[in-house]
């Protein structure tokens, strides 16, 4: 039942009961008794059958009419119910805030609804939805209140469920981002313990191994073979370099942010077809690892995109204090998307950025059109 309905039947059983109480008042003031009883019983009866709980209130807010609907609800006789006798079937808990509602309302003489609990016939408690509205006699003088109660424990219920499943979706939705917030913690510990394995251990013995290949192939006698071998350790421990410093930058742990900013930019210039230019100043006097990773990780992740994706010819890279933190701003002039259109599958790299700002209570925010480029601007406090 919709609150339009409840309220159609709260403004419909109110000119019901008062259309009936002034029509009786009429016919007693007639001399025709015998109509007058056939009338008033015939009315008693059309009030009694009706679906809503109804009654009428004195102007001192005791009650002097209930429908039959009343009784056969409560299991309590008529007599027990008129004058406040009412009051003992309401839940304790309820009692004082119904009294409290059903009160003022009356002596201001304004309508009023409320919700509380009744104990039914069978013992179990009920939500009802009351309302009451002022009635006045013919001369124009307040004579009380009409108003009617009706059933909603249903509807409390499935608000209640619906509450409960809100509560634990949110409940399941906050632990999902916590565990998603360790994982990524795990993940750089992980990469940042794998760089210094491979720069501080595996890359040093490689370069002894090349310096002594090297000294082999300065004597007599030696073969092509260990010229090639020691060609190949050179390679393999530059790239034993390169994949240590895509694991975990050590200049962002040694020199700050904007040199490893700068470091990587440098190197995608470097290995690639495009022009990138770095734009840092005014940087704040401390800022913390956490902050430092995640614009460091964004402006990686922003400029992988644009190389593998975007296909874009210049990049410029700006950070710069703001608003109480630092905005990392890396645009490209790339071939852009249309961010109102769902892509074919979910991109890790911009699911990380996003949490990985979530974590720090920062913002993200992605631009792009077609054609235009891309513009990914990131906010982390300082």
């Amino acid at each position: 039942m919709t609150n339009f309905d409840i309220m159609l039947l709260i403004v419909i059983a109110a000119l019901v009961v008062t259309l009936a109480v002034l029509l009786i008042r009429e016919m007693r003031d007639t001399h025709a008794q015998g109509v007058l009883l056939e009338n008033e019983g015939r009315f008693r009866r059309t009030i009694d059958s009706a679906p809503v709980m109804l009654w009428t209130a004195r102007p001192d807010t005791t009650l002097d009419f209930l429908n039959q609907n009343c009784v056969e609800f409560t299991g309590l006789p008529l007599e027990k119910l008129l004058n406040e006798g009412w009051l003992e079937a309401v839940h304790p808990e309820d009692l004082p805030g119904c009294i409290g509602t059903y009160t003022p309302a009356i002596e201001a003489r304004k309508p009023f609804t409320m919700e509380y609990r009744v104990r039914r016939a069978d013992g179990t408690y009920r939500w009802l939805l009351g309302s009451g509205v002022p009635k006045y006699g013919p001369d124009g003088s307040f004579s009380g209140y009409v108003g009617c109660d009706v059933d909603i424990t249903e509807r409390k219920n499935a608000e209640d469920s619906s509450r409960e499943s809100r509560a634990a979706l949110e409940m399941s939705h906050r632990e999902i981002q916590q565990l998603a917030g360790s994982l990524i913690s795990a993940h750089e510990d992980e990469r940042r313990h794998l760089a210094r394995e491979l720069h501080d251990d595996l890359t040093q013995r490689l370069a002894r191994l090349a310096i002594d290949t090297g000294r082999m192939e300065s004597a007599p006698n030696m073969s092509e073979g260990v010229r090639r071998l020691r060609e190949d350790l050179v390679r393999l421990s530059e790239d034993v370099h390169a994949m240590s410093y895509r694991l975990h930058p050590s200049v962002l742990d040694d020199l700050g942010l904007v040199e490893a900013l700068k470091a990587e930019c440098d190197r995608v210039a470097r290995h690639g077809e495009m022009r990138v230019v770095v734009d840092a100043s005014a940087m704040p006097s401390a800022l913390s690892a956490a902050a430092s990773l995640c614009l460091f990780r964004v402006a990686q992740e922003a400029l992988n995109n644009a190389i593998r994706h975007a296909r874009a010819s210049a990049v410029s890279v700006l950070l710069s204090p703001r608003s109480h933190g630092l905005e990392l701003a890396v645009s490209d002039n790339g071939k852009g998307f249309d961010p109102s259109r769902a892509r074919d599958h979910a991109s890790l790299g911009l699911a990380s950025m996003r949490e990985r700002v979530r974590l720090l209570q920062g913002k993200l925010d992605i631009e792009s059109t077609l054609e235009h480029g891309t513009t990914v601007v990131a906010w982390v406090p300082a």
